[in-house]
């Protein structure tokens, strides 16, 4: 269901236009009738990877996060875009990120981030990865490691809160439960990464 059929927006503004994102207030009727003035982040749009190794271990970044003042442990991701497809802004952010190149990539799930302030929506994808070549990192990108853990490594990083950005532990959760599922990806002939266990 479209935001366009639960609400009918009669007025809006831009009150700051970003580089990566901008804000509108804007005023809304609900569905009750009542109307409402709303402020909302414009974001084009994220991909998340979550890059699987041959041997099944996850590849994740080490980065500085001005905003937060602090180093995060991350899963690869980046921002769309204007008019770029999702699954190609991913292999670019995977290999940008990590140096790695995605040899086999298939997308498990798309979510709204913040629905109640912003228009974000994540593609999540699972990239089988291959030999690590050189990063190129964007300017401003600082990142201080790459590293490769096993599955239940990262749960447990979780459940100690070294890991505390939120879409990284959504994908790592969403992911161990694929696998507690028995659904290995690879296993239906028609999904891209089908010849074998990640």
């Amino acid at each position: 269901m479209s935001v366009c059929s639960l609400v009918s927006v009669s007025s809006e503004g831009y009150v700051y236009r970003g580089r990566k994102f901008s804000v509108r207030v804007f005023s809304a009727r609900l569905p009750d009738g009542r109307r409402v003035v709303k402020e909302a982040v414009v974001y084009p749009g994220a991909v998340l990877i979550i890059p699987v190794l041959r041997d099944g271990r996850i590849v994740l970044v080490r980065q500085y996060r001005p905003v937060v003042g602090r180093w995060l442990y991350e899963l690869p991701a980046g921002t769309l875009e204007p008019g770029e497809d999702p699954e190609e802004c991913a292999r670019r952010e995977l290999e940008e990120e990590t140096g790695y190149r995605a040899e086999e990539i298939f997308k498990v799930f798309e979510a709204f981030v913040a629905p109640g302030y912003s228009t974000e929506k994540i593609h999540v994808y699972v990239a089988r990865v291959g030999a690590r070549g050189r990063q190129r990192l964007d300017v401003g990108e600082v990142i201080s490691g790459v590293e490769a853990k096993g599955i239940d490594e990262l749960v447990g990083m979780v459940g100690r809160g070294e890991i505390e950005d939120l879409k990284t532990i959504a994908a790592i959760m969403y992911y161990k439960g694929f696998l507690e599922g028995g659904q290995i990806l690879g296993e239906d002939p028609g999904d891209p990464l089908h010849d074998g266990a990640v």
